[in-house]
This record gives structure tokens, sequence and C-alpha cells, in this order.
């Protein structure tokens, strides 16, 4: 401090100072306490004690200085504002009483840490809205449907307790078009029998299909269709990805597609879905004329559920790294071997051709199937490059998610074959439209998994339940939801 300014604040602090009496400015130190008092000619903004509080203060900086310019500004003044009394107690001349000082200064920490908690909650509300917003955040288009994945962060926690399908307020906030499709849905629930098959519709959207893809005679690849050497691409992958056609691999192929000329009355399409945990619906599934299921699943312990018939199957090649080990043990081996050996002379339909990432365990499997030739009698059916004439067709329904899930996959490839399909397993939801229970993800989900939004990243499954109901109330298929029993 110059001597002008020095001068110029004697005066100010010591009105008597310019007559007869000249006193030079003390720089006082209390030891008790925080009143370490500094003369200063403006007020002055201490920096915040030493500890936890310091930490707080740097990282709720870091925050707000990441947020931009506006919430900096806000955040400064009611930095400025709850500091003001820590201030005025501090620069002062003369004493501080101890019982005043610390009401003062507890105070003014009081501010500070409101201050503080206010701005964190400030901060996590912006993060949460604007996070919808950034490019790589899930989201569905005009077509993509409900946007009920926010179930199982916001509402799963108290789920409906009667099978009423309420909370309305939640459905109306996800999506108003879903609440009244809700209060149809409790309808169907308690009057099944209402539900009535369009011959006619059904008949036109099997026609529909076909001027995309002739499902019977592209089920599979067959031994005339591909040559050794041949290179097959990816429908997911990139282009540059391919796949070498071998002996082994073409000496799996089938002369014929194994549903060519194939025609049942009633089909069951059955999925994964937690919603069949409890049904005790298997009796019922035993009794369809053919049942196809998804992605390997396990029956035999879940028979009172899901029954045990099985006529087709999927088989995603990852299920081999995921369940069996990719083989790699003898333990490994006999496991797969004595899971095939069950479906007896099942349809075990394999998109080898979906995801370059498969090609590695291809060859694992089809090694496998060389070596075990004869031994097993299950149905090999390998399809080729088919998913873009079948998204093709879903797209005319305002269905475009990223991947289609292989429940809406199989029931496309039974309408080449089947005259009536019902649907079992298929709920894309946390909870129990029929008890209010939370559910697992897939029916044979260890107890205790919690619900997965995983499948975001690839699929719309909400949007595609709600053409599912849709096409149920137009006779095309029954969606089955309530306990069997």
């Amino acid at each position: 401090m110059d001597a002008g300014k020095l001068s110029s604040f004697s005066s100010d602090f010591h009105p008597a100072g310019g007559v007869g009496r000249e006193r030079s400015v003390k720089l006082r130190s209390v030891q008790r306490g925080l009143c370490e008092v500094t003369p200063h000619p403006e007020p002055f903004l201490p920096p915040p004690p030493h500890g936890p509080l310091t930490n707080a203060f740097s990282s709720a900086a870091d925050a707000v200085r990441r947020c931009g310019a506006r919430m900096r500004r806000a955040w400064l003044s009611a930095l400025r504002a709850a500091l003001r009394p820590l201030a005025e107690a501090l620069v002062r001349d003369g004493g501080c009483p101890r019982r005043g000082r610390m009401v003062r200064v507890a105070s003014a920490l009081g501010l500070i840490i409101f201050s503080v908690a206010l701005l964190i909650l400030s901060l996590i509300s912006y993060v949460s809205i604007k996070k919808d917003f950034l490019p790589g955040s899930p989201r569905y288009g005009p077509n993509g449907g409900p946007r009920m994945y926010m179930f199982h962060a916001g509402f799963r926690e108290r789920p409906p307790r009667k099978p009423d399908l309420s909370s309305q307020l939640a459905m109306k906030y996800l999506d108003p078009d879903f609440v009244p499709l809700s209060n149809a849905l409790t309808e169907d629930l308690q009057n099944a029998s209402k539900w009535r098959y369009n011959s006619t519709a059904f008949t036109q959207l099997r026609t529909e299909i076909s001027q995309h893809i002739d499902i019977p005679r592209n089920f599979t690849l067959t031994r005339d269709s591909v040559k050794v050497g041949q290179l097959m691409h990816f429908d997911y992958s990139s282009h540059k990805y391919v796949y070498s056609i071998g002996d082994n691999f073409r000496s799996l192929l089938p002369d014929v597609s194994p549903i060519l000329n194939m025609r049942y009355n009633v089909c069951a399409v059955i999925g994964n879905s937690g919603i069949l945990t409890g049904s005790r619906c298997g009796a019922q599934i035993e009794k369809y004329d053919f049942v196809l299921r998804c992605n390997f699943a396990p029956t035999e312990i879940f028979k009172k559920d899901v029954g045990r018939r099985t006529n087709m199957t999927t088989f995603n090649p990852s299920i081999l790294e995921k369940y069996y080990n990719n083989l790699l043990t003898v333990q490994d081996r006999n496991n797969f071997f004595l899971s095939l050996k069950k479906l007896d002379r099942a349809i075990l339909w394999i998109p080898a051709f979906f995801f370059h990432t498969s090609a590695t365990v291809t060859r694992t499997l089809v090694d496998f199937f060389v070596e075990h030739r004869g031994q097993l009698k299950v149905q090999l059916a390998w399809p080729g490059n088919i998913m873009q004439h079948i998204n093709n067709y879903w797209k005319t329904k305002q269905l475009s998610p990223k991947r289609l899930s292989t429940g809406i996959l199989m029931y496309t490839l039974a309408s080449s074959m089947c005259d009536q399909i019902h649907l079992y397993g298929f709920w894309p939801f946390g909870w129990d439209p029929n008890t209010g229970k939370e559910l697992p993800y897939h029916y044979y989900d260890k107890k205790g998994t919690k619900f997965t939004t995983k499948w975001q990243e690839s699929h719309q499954l909400p949007a595609e339940f709600k053409l599912l109901y849709k096409m149920h109330t137009e006779g095309l298929l029954k969606l089955s939801l309530s306990h069997c029993a």
C-alpha cells in the first residue's frame, strides 16, 4: 500500500487522525478464532477455510467452469451473497467477542454449505436434462415408440400393485399415446377370450412380406446356393469383412430348405421375457402344432412356465462363447453336445452372417458339427444375408431400429408356415402387468438379477411391443401376457 493510500485510509479509519495526532495503520492480529484483520480500503472476499470445504469449492468451481459463463455468473453472485456476512465479521476494527463471532462464522459457513449443495443439485439437474440431447444418447425418433426405457430407472422402484398398468402419471409423462393403449391392454388381460383371428388380414400380411423376401427359399443357405471359396459378407458389419465358405461349412448345409412346403395351423413363438416367470403356461405351450424359441433358451427346469417342446430355435454364435466357453474343455463340449441332443430333430437356425465378430466362433461351431456328424438329429439351418429384406418390410410398418429383436424376426419367419401365431414372453418392461411385481429381463436369469436396459443400444423393444399389440387388436397375432393358470 503506497503512502497516499495509507494516509487516506488512516484518515478514514481514525477520524481524528489529522488534528495533532499522526497514527500509522496497525495490522491487528487477534489470536482467537478467525479474527485476523488486514485493513483494506475495499471489501474483500477471504478464501474459504482449509479442509474438505476447500475441496468442495474446487470441485464445484471446476464443474461450474464447464457449464459455461451463464451458470458461472450465477454461481459467483450466490457465492458473494453467501460470503458477505463472513467478510463483514472478519474485516473490522477492534476485538471479536467470542460468542458473537462464532455465531456469525457459523451462519456464514452454513450459508456457504447450503450454496454448494444447491449448486450441486443444480448441476445434477442440468446434466440430467442435457444428456438426452447428446449425440450418443439413446432416444427414439418419430417412429420409435414410447420412451418406456425410463421406466427402469425412474418408475421401477414402485411398480403398480394391481393389474391395471397404472402409474398413469408415469405413462403420460413417457408417452401420452401409450395411456389409452395401457387401458385397452388392461381390458384385454381381463378378457383374453375376446380375441378373434383375422384370416383375411393375416393372408394380406403374408403377401406383403413375400413381396420383400421369399422366406421358405431364403430360410437357409443350401449346398447348391454357395460354392467353396465364396466370400460371404455380414448384414450388420462393414462390407470389408468377409467369411470364406469352406468344404466343412458347405457339407453342413441342407440340400433343401427344411421349411419348404411346410404348413401348420397354430404356432407359438416363445420370447424370453421375465413375464413368463410364474406364468404356468408350459402345459398350454406344449399343445401347439409348432413351437419356435429364441436363442437356445433353456426349458428343462422352467417347463412349468415355458414348456419343453421345441421345433425350432435360433442360435446366435455368441451363445457358444457366453455359455459354453468356446468349447475349450472336454466338459464344455460334453455340455453342449447334451444340450443339442435334447433338441432331437428340431431346427437349429444359426445366423452366422449377421456380425463379423461371429466369424471365429462360427468356425469353432462348424468344426464341432463335423466332428459329431451322424451323432445328432438336429437340423442345421444357416441363413444368408436376409436381414436387409426383412428390415425393409418392417420399415413399411414404421419400425426401423438399428436391429430387429430376435422375437419379431421369429414372428416374420413363422408367418410363412403358420396360419395363426400366438406370442408368449413378449414384454420388454421391468414389472409384471398381472401382479405389479418386479421382473427379471429373461425368465431364466438368476434370482436377484436386475432388469437390464442394454437392449437400448440396438433395439426399440417398446416400439416393437406397441406395434405387436396393434397387430394383436387387428387379429394378426395373439399376444399372451396373462398367467395361464
